[in-house]
């Protein structure tokens, strides 16, 4: 490709660079063309297989006339592996928990946990990203994803109108308002014109990457230490300029038929079903015209101070747009069936393709032998019939007409081989061994529990035939979904500067990043297998009924313990919304008291303060009559002490009187005897 205006300039190096630009992209497209994953590879050829039998493609029909019924031993293997491990982390389960962390508040663990759970299946379409990735990994090995902080804004103009210069200079001074453009009418003196707000709309992203665009070092060993990693994709010319690329670049790069992704042979096999013909994308126009843009992540040392490093390279075809230094590349893969020492695991769908071969086989040689039993092939005598042509129609009850008996008889066909049924069901058998999918997780026949096989028996064979499902399950939670929770708390506290407040359960929980720890840790907590929530559930609910009737640990077990508890029961029994039925502790209202109830206490409460009242009144009426009573008595005393007071004065007077005229009476009796007395003394003092 011939472009001296655009590449010249690259041949000069950097100040304390040891490679050019053109260096640079020499070496990246070499290391992407060695890359596992590329359209000639061996695994992509395998992927190419894989969906052609997973399409019910393969085997193909060996002869013409004979039956072409295909097995589908991989199709139903991978759909229900797959089914199994979403229904475990995609049914809305609160899966991934961030840990308790010394440099973060229990109330900020919480919160960084719903928010992971936000940015997965709310931001993102968590459900529909678990099926591709589970489906890629099953099918092709690995299932890669890639997560990254979209830095995006939203831009809408906007007008105004009949403004004061107040209004306009706080319109001006808004955060996400870019340009404001005023006049001024005389006559009004208002102002009028547009301004531009921006919104932003940054977040983080996650993509379910195709097996055919991601890129790896064929000997590398773990993602981290890949020494290159890459992502392939097609993108037109005018999507490369909306990214910030320079266009005169773009303008120079052109579509490569040989690093064409619509001619990888997995692109082909996954739209066989659905194209008639191939897609050759031809473009509307030429700003449409799509090229293969490379994004590699390569260790290299561009810096002789910093030696090697990881850097971020996006170019297409011979043309480097820019590259810059990262700390990490931002992918994350779900392998089922890890190999040790190699990126790329076992092939899931390739292990059932001798099933579905076999089974296939066999298959058609029964449908094959009960149609020549059923419409044989027949031997006649030459001359043996009047009209050879009866022998052609094959309607039901139809003649033919023999010039002598035996004429016609039906071919001898061999007999079925016995153990054709044997083999199908061994065949059966090898299939639960290869995946780990037993039939009786997937559904058990009536005649299962019997009083040969009891209930608990039947269980513990379930459990027991989940075992490997279990395992990867557990690949899908500690190799994939830690690592992208983690990566999601990461990127969340790089970049995510404002609070948020997000909403779960119907409560309100604040996001401030800027509090949190990039040292955390989390957990997975997940359920597979036949009646295991259940038993969770059940046991839980046996756990609340202990602690509730248990007089010592009632102070213990306070309503919200009570409230998370169930909570936690629902959840496992598939109720997540428990806040509609139950409100938390903290925001329960004090009961309110019935009406009637309230009036008839009031009536009641009226009634004994009118009683109180009476029993008050009649114990100060009680109390006044005995205080008269007790001054009647009183004064009733004093009368008679008066009266016999005065009555022994009385008398007492009586008595001097009487002592008195005794004295006088005896003097004058003195002095009468001793006075002689004349007629005319006789007789002085009155008589008594």
């Amino acid at each position: 490709m011939a472009s001296t205006d655009v590449t010249a300039p690259s041949q000069k190096k950097r100040k304390g660079q040891l490679l050019s630009d053109e260096d640079i992209v020499v070496r990246v497209n070499q290391k992407s063309r060695e890359a596992v994953g590329w359209y000639d590879s061996k695994i992509s050829k395998e992927r190419e297989r894989a969906l052609q039998y997973y399409n019910g493609e393969l085997p193909k029909r060996q002869d013409v006339g004979s039956s072409s019924f295909v097995s589908t031993d991989v199709y139903d293997g991978v759909e229900t592996a797959k089914s199994q491990l979403l229904e475990t982390f995609a049914a809305g389960d609160e899966i991934v928990r961030v840990d308790p962390h010394q440099d973060m508040s229990v109330a900020d663990c919480e919160a960084a946990t719903a928010w992971a759970r936000h940015v997965l299946f709310q931001q993102n379409d968590g459900f529909n990203l678990f099926q591709s990735v589970i489906h890629d990994a099953l099918m092709a090995r690995i299932g890669p994803v890639k997560v990254w902080w979209d830095e995006s804004y939203e831009t809408n103009e906007e007008s105004f109108d009949g403004l004061g210069l107040d209004q306009v200079q706080a319109l001006a001074v808004q955060d996400d308002v870019d340009d404001l453009e005023a006049e001024l009418d005389p006559q009004t003196g208002a102002f009028s014109g547009t301004l531009i707000r921006r919104k932003d709309c940054s977040q983080i992203r996650i993509l379910a990457i195709p097996p055919e665009e991601f890129l790896v070092a064929p000997r590398a060993v773990t993602l981290k230490r890949a020494d290159y990693l890459g992502h392939r994709t097609l993108k037109t010319k005018a999507e490369l300029k909306d990214m910030g690329l320079d266009p005169k670049k773009v303008d120079e790069v052109h579509y490569d038929d040989y690093r064409g992704l619509d001619l990888s042979p997995e692109v082909l096999a996954r739209n066989h079903p659905v194209e008639t013909y191939m897609a050759l994308n031809n473009p509307i126009q030429p700003e449409l015209e799509q090229v293969m843009l490379y994004e590699s992540y390569v260790k290299m040392v561009v810096d002789k101070k910093k030696g090697a490093r990881l850097y971020k390279v996006l170019h297409a075809s011979d043309i480097l747009f820019e590259y810059e230094e990262v700390a990490e590349h931002p992918f994350e893969c779900y392998v089922p069936l890890p190999t040790p020492h190699i990126v790329f695991g076992n092939n899931f769908a390739m292990k059932l393709v001798p099933t579905q071969n076999a089974r296939t086989v066999l298959i058609r040689s029964i449908l094959d032998h009960t149609v020549m039993t059923t419409n044989p092939r027949w031997q006649v005598v030459q001359g043996g019939l009047l009209n050879p042509r009866e022998m052609a129609d094959n309607r039901k009850g139809g003649l033919v007409n023999v010039r002598r008996e035996g004429a016609v008889s039906a071919l001898e066909v061999p007999n079925m081989n016995p153990f054709v049924f044997q083999v199908l069901q061994q065949l059966e058998q090898s299939a639960e061994k290869t995946t780990g999918i037993s039939s009786l997780s997937q559904g058990l026949d009536k005649n299962a529990i019997s009083t040969q096989n009891s209930r608990g028996m039947v269980q513990d064979l379930v459990s027991l035939s989940t075992q490997r499902q279990k395992i990867a399950a557990r690949n899908f939670a500690y190799g994939f979904l830690l690592p992208l929770i983690m990566r999601i708390i990461k990127l969340t506290i790089l970049h995510q500067t404002k609070t948020q407040i997000i909403e779960v359960a119907g409560q309100p929980i604040k996001i401030d990043a800027s509090k949190w720890s990039q040292g955390i840790t989390a957990t997975v907590s997940f359920h597979l297998g036949y009646g295991e929530r259940d038993d969770q559930a059940n046991a839980r609910l046996e756990l609340y009924k202990g602690l509730a009737s248990d007089p010592a640990l009632q102070t213990m077990f306070t309503p919200v313990n009570r409230y998370n508890l169930i909570v936690d029961t629902a959840k496992l029994k598939g109720v997540y919304s428990i806040s509609r039925y139950i409100t938390p502790p903290g925001q329960v209202q004090p009961p309110q008291p019935d009406p009637i109830k309230q009036q008839e206490i009031a009536i009641k409460k009226q009634q004994a303060d009118a009683a109180m009242i009476t029993a008050q009144a009649n114990a100060t009426k009680n109390e006044r009559l005995a205080a008269f009573e007790v001054q009647k008595l009183t004064n009733e005393n004093a009368k008679m002490h008066m009266e016999a007071m005065a009555k022994d004065r009385e008398n007492d007077r009586l008595d001097i009187e009487t002592v008195s005229r005794v004295n006088i009476a005896e003097r004058e009796m003195v002095l009468a005897e001793s006075t002689p007395v004349s007629k005319e003394q006789v007789n002085i003092s009155p008589r008594i």
